[in-house]
């Protein structure tokens, strides 16, 4: 029996999949299979020759349902008194590789994860005493304009959330603030920033020097702020919107001083230690900061959530920003929105609030198109939202056939927006800067990795046709494939963490021939504010490189955190279990200008009125 297999029963290694086949016995892989003779064999069973029934099935599931991202499943009582009986199901707190607890079974690392995320996320959440008078004043200074009463349909319009989410920094420990594209999350987080900083300032250094034992504490009495998010391209983008609205603000000398002028991704913060699963930054040592600001933080698993809390010093402010209807990460026990729903208190408004969902949209306005597609996702109305594709008066936005993909040449007026990039890419005065620029005005998102309408199927489609057109030179080495040549313009997605070299799983690249040298370059994702342009890429031969794919087209999983003049959403040709509101949602508001969805109308009515199970029971834990 594999000793990797036994390791994984407690050790920090979740095996993932983007895809939800459905329940039957037959789609199970050989990682359940090898997993449940492997608790079989633990429990003294390999002898008899026959295997517990009810413990195959629940090892089968409970694999199965890891693998797709939910941690739990739920058990009957008769289950329950079944899997007790065994030496390798135990009871909350036991040292067993299966957890029950509350009617759920778990693998025991994932159960772990969630009671301390749980603790962790209780213990900080403590009110501060703040001064009313000077709060509001400086409140009313950075969020008087916010509100439009014109603009205003109801109620909920009328109140400042971005004001009520910074009154909330200024007095909670803990904080999240969801809200989708346009609703202002970086003004917002830009403005908290600000708010902190003069906080700190008005009540002296003293109060925030932390003990030796909470770790941390101020850099020469400024506030220190640490900026992060799960990817490079994400960070970067935090601190570019983060530095744009800051310019907008008057902000004191003093203020702009202590602003922060680099993010960094979650694993540079916490300290990641190559060939390792653990982190320099832990709860024996935590991070030197008094603020701790993560954007997209929709896309954090379980076990990085945990990691991330505890490492925040005691004393320091968690902010967490993201979006709670946005599709989850790929990764096992995606929990944002969980903890969004736990965190919540509608029927009691006297509750302390530590989630506060921004409500009013900022850039998609009254009658935009994308803003209307997006809305209509997200309350599964499905009517609603194909009367939007198929009317031909909105040029923003459109319904393309499924029969479009089916040829073999893929259609030039889908390709036809890259003609931009090309012009740029050849340009010998163009910037990396402005190569990048123009490769992401345009990104086509697909449901599946793999099949007919898969990413990589389409990522080679495309290629074959730019190549038909002469917009490429695939030029193969000795013992490559076409497929496999590094021609220039060339976009290329990493698919597998490599610690030492600081490239992540999701993170996308592009090849260039620069001098006669080819190289892949890919955004810095730990930048400092002010950098040149080209200064703020890291480029590797291609050889060096992780596992790899090319990249014409991506899953919308891995488009999180990036957005895009103009989206073609590319939906599986039949109704499937993967096909949710939220992939759909996240697919649409990836755009800014315009989107196009490849689908029929049956695999997209089906597709927004499915929502996706609970990762955790993180919910009712809180």
């Amino acid at each position: 029996m594999s000793e990797q297999l036994t390791m994984d029963l407690f050790a920090d290694n979740p095996p993932t999949n983007e895809a939800y086949p459905p329940r039957e016995e037959k789609t199970y892989e050989a990682l359940d299979h090898q997993l449940s003779d492997l608790l079989h064999e633990l429990n003294g069973d390999q002898n008899s020759g026959e295997k517990n029934p009810i413990l195959k099935h629940c090892t089968l599931e409970i694999s199965q349902h890891t693998r797709e991202g939910q941690i739990a499943i739920e058990c009957s009582t008769a289950q329950q008194e079944e899997l007790l009986k065994t030496h390798v199901v135990g009871e909350a707190g036991d040292y067993k590789p299966l957890i029950l607890d509350n009617g759920y079974l778990y693998l025991r690392r994932y159960w772990q994860y969630q009671q301390q995320l749980a603790e962790q996320i209780k213990s900080r959440l403590e009110i501060a005493e703040l001064d009313e008078d000077w709060a509001q004043e400086r409140l009313s200074h950075y969020f008087s304009s916010n509100i439009d009463a014109s603009d205003s349909e109801n109620k909920n319009d009328e109140i400042d959330w971005q004001k009520v989410a910074a009154e909330h920094a200024l007095q909670n420990q803990f904080l999240i603030v969801s809200g989708g594209p346009g609703t202002g999350k970086t003004t917002t987080i830009t403005k908290i920033l600000a708010l902190l900083i003069e906080l700190h300032n008005l009540q002296g250094a003293s109060k925030y020097k932390s003990s030796k034992k909470g770790g941390g504490g101020l850099n020469n009495n400024h506030l220190n702020i640490l900026l992060a998010a799960p990817t490079g391209k994400a960070s970067i983008r935090m601190l570019d919107a983060i530095s744009e609205v800051q310019n907008k603000l008057e902000l004191s000398d003093d203020v702009k001083a202590q602003m922060p002028t680099q993010a960094s991704t979650l694993h540079k913060l916490l300290g990641f230690i190559p060939e390792k699963v653990t982190f320099k930054h832990n709860c024996n040592n935590p991070l030197n900061a008094d603020v701790v600001l993560v954007d997209e933080a929709s896309m954090i698993d379980i076990a990085m959530m945990s990691k991330l809390i505890e490492a925040v010093p005691r004393h320091a402010k968690l902010i967490l920003i993201g979006d709670k209807d946005q599709l989850s990460s790929v990764e096992t026990g995606s929990v944002f929105a969980d903890m969004c729903e736990g965190l919540s208190h509608p029927s009691d408004p006297n509750q302390p609030k530590h989630i506060v969902t921004l409500q009013k949209n900022y850039r998609f306005k009254k009658g935009s198109t994308i803003g209307q597609l997006a809305l209509s996702a997200n309350k599964g109305d499905s009517k609603t939202l194909l009367e939007t594709l198929k009317d031909e008066t909105k040029i923003d936005c459109n319904l393309v056939a499924p029969s479009t993909l089916a040829g073999n040449q893929i259609p030039n007026d889908l390709t036809a927006p890259w003609d931009n990039y090309f012009k740029i890419l050849n340009s010998p005065n163009s910037t990396i800067s402005e190569i990048f620029k123009a490769f992401n005005e345009y990104r086509i998102l697909c449901a599946l990795r793999r099949g007919l309408n898969g990413s990589t199927t389409l990522s080679a489609r495309i290629e074959t046709s730019l190549a038909k057109k002469g917009l490429i030179r695939q030029r193969a080495s000795f013992g490559q494939s076409q497929a496999q040549s590094w021609y220039h313009g060339r976009p290329v997605m990493i698919t597998q963490n490599s610690y030492s070299k600081g490239l992540f799983n999701g993170d996308t690249g592009i090849t260039l021939t620069r001098n006669g040298e080819t190289k892949v370059y890919f955004p810095d994702g730990d930048k400092r504010e002010g950098e040149n342009e080209d200064n703020s890429f890291k480029s590797y031969a291609p050889v060096r490189l992780p596992a790899h794919e090319t990249t014409w087209a991506m899953t919308i999983h891995k488009s999180q955190g990036s957005e895009f003049k103009r989206v073609l959403l590319v939906l599986p040709h039949e109704v499937m279990l993967l096909l949710t509101r939220q992939l759909i949602y996240t697919g649409i508001t990836r755009a800014k200008e315009q989107v196009s969805i490849v689908a029929s109308d049956a695999v997209l009515n089906a597709g927004v009125k499915t929502e996706m199970v609970k990762a955790t029971r993180i919910a009712d834990m809180l």
